[in-house]
């Protein structure tokens, strides 16, 4: 009897743990805003990537290829997905070994990243262990817009059971903007964020009203209200409203504070309202301005200043990235990106993504084109072909420094600044924006070159685009080196 019990015990045990397998605590913020939000028109998609442990980021380019007949795509846990006739190129950024950590964004624009969001659901109907990993590889090898994107999401999941506790993915293109949430099993919800608006996720559910009259900007399962009938945990007559965040969250993620210190601090200095640690925030709401580029990377570097959640005291008593509640720029930041998702210009330049290694409070967005077709060597440790292949088999050795990879200038540069960030932040911060800025103009010159020749020079073209990626990487590095050696962190 002993013996069942403690064997009963270890099946829960490993059941549950499986189940919050992409729930660690080491989670992500995002913010996204409309194109009729920000300064520039575009829809733009911003992203801390926040995962704990050893990391490292590889950046790919997947190139796009006609698929024979019967190819399949093999799911991590056992699943078989037939892919299309076609798969669309895609910029792929890489966490090896990690199931729910990646983004793509392809050819058509349509950009997929995500936020954990634990819910209540321990069960929910899963076949053959259901999907998680190739979701969103999936959505960018077959997706031509954001809505087929969701679309197709919502069919994967109905298909074989989400096999993670719950998640918000966050689909976007050049037009607009989705959440897409789902919960163990197959129940999932998705709305889209109005172009004048401003959405900002942490690590609950943020899509509260479900209105499916209105297939314009709402879409959901379609057994989503009476599956949390059935389970107890929404009763129509004495609940009020359908709520989807307060009848599928977990208690404990709707009640931490940081995810509402997180989503106060955005909303607030995003909307311009003074909004209470206990009030209830909205959905999506207007911004008291346009959104400029740089006030998203102001946010994305957040570390709750000024306020009583910043334990550091504006660094006075240390690095921010110690405080007890977790800040918008994290400790455990693996990669920070702002995607532009800019409309009537050609995709190869019209797709502008900046992305910061590790931590964006101090190393500098770096601009990158869709057009680039190949990335320094130093900046992944494979082919896209061979890396996909190994995800979920790398061993540690990867983490070793002396390897030859950027990424490891980056880890060094944030570890260096944390030694003495009330000293060496305010530095780098001027570092980075002026590397910034001379991106800025690096870039504008780049599109203009490349307007006139990308249809009839299509080789100079690309090399245009891969010498700038370059040229962009080596000089952030420069910079770096220069700040590591005058500290002795340069190893």
């Amino acid at each position: 009897m002993k013996r069942l019990l403690i064997f009963s015990f270890l099946i829960v045990y490993s059941f549950l743990l499986f189940a919050f397998q992409d729930e660690s605590g080491f989670n992500c913020s995002t913010v996204i805003i409309g194109r009729e939000a920000s300064a520039t028109g575009s829809v733009i998609v911003a992203h801390n990537e926040d995962d704990g442990g050893n990391q490292i980021v590889n950046f790919y380019k997947i190139p796009g290829k006609d698929n024979r007949k019967g190819e399949v795509i093999k799911f991590k846990e056992g699943g078989v997905e037939p892919l299309g006739s076609h798969s669309w190129t895609c910029l792929w950024f890489e966490m090896p070994g990690q199931d729910f950590a990646d983004t793509y964004v392809n050819e058509h624009g349509v950009l997929i990243t995500s936020n954990a969001c634990t819910s209540r659901e321990l069960y929910g109907e899963i076949k053959d262990g259901g999907i998680g990993y190739e979701l969103r590889r999936l959505i960018a090898l077959r997706a031509l817009s954001a809505r087929t994107g969701i679309e197709l999401a919502a069919y994967l999941v109905e298909k074989w059971g989400y096999n993670g506790s719950g998640r918000t993915y966050i689909i976007a293109d050049k037009n607009e903007a989705w959440l897409f949430a789902v919960v163990r099993g197959k129940n999932w919800v998705a709305r889209r964020v109005p172009d004048n608006h401003v959405a900002f996720i942490p690590n609950y559910y943020t899509i509260t009203d479900v209105d499916t009259t209105d297939s314009d900007n709402c879409l959901a399962s379609k057994d989503l209200i009476k599956y949390a009938i059935r389970r107890g945990w929404y009763n129509p007559e004495t609940d009020g409203k359908f709520n989807f965040a307060k009848v599928y969250s977990s208690e404990r993620n709707l009640t931490s504070m940081s995810n509402i210190g997180r989503m106060w601090m955005a909303v607030n200095l995003l909307s311009g309202m003074s909004y209470k640690k206990d009030d209830a925030f909205p959905f999506s709401f207007q911004p008291r301005k346009k959104i400029e580029l740089e006030d998203i990377f102001n946010l994305l570097s957040n570390h709750y200043e000024g306020t009583d959640l910043d334990d550091s005291k504006n660094y006075t008593k240390g690095s921010p990235h110690e405080n007890k509640t977790q800040n918008i720029c994290a400790s455990h930041q693996q990669l920070s990106f702002v995607a532009e998702l800019r409309q009537n210009l050609p995709f190869d330049i019209g797709i502008r993504i900046w992305f910061a290694p590790r931590r964006g409070c101090v190393n500098a967005y770096m601009p990158i084109f869709f057009g680039v077709t190949e990335f320094p060597s130093n900046m992944a440790m494979d082919n896209p072909e061979i890396a996909y292949e190994l995800h979920f088999k790398r061993d540690q050795s990867i983490y070793d420094r002396t390897r030859p990879m950027a990424w490891w200038n980056f880890v060094a540069v944030a570890e260096c600044t944390d030694q003495d960030f009330i000293k060496r932040y305010p530095e780098r911060k001027r570092t980075k924006e002026d590397l910034q800025k001379t991106f800025a103009k690096m870039a504008a010159r780049v599109e203009k070159e490349y307007l006139p020749i990308y249809k009839k020079q299509p080789q100079k073209a690309a090399a245009l685009i891969n010498d700038f990626t370059k040229e962009v990487i080596e000089k952030t590095i420069d910079e770096n080196n220069k700040f590591l050696k005058q500290y002795n962190c340069l190893k």
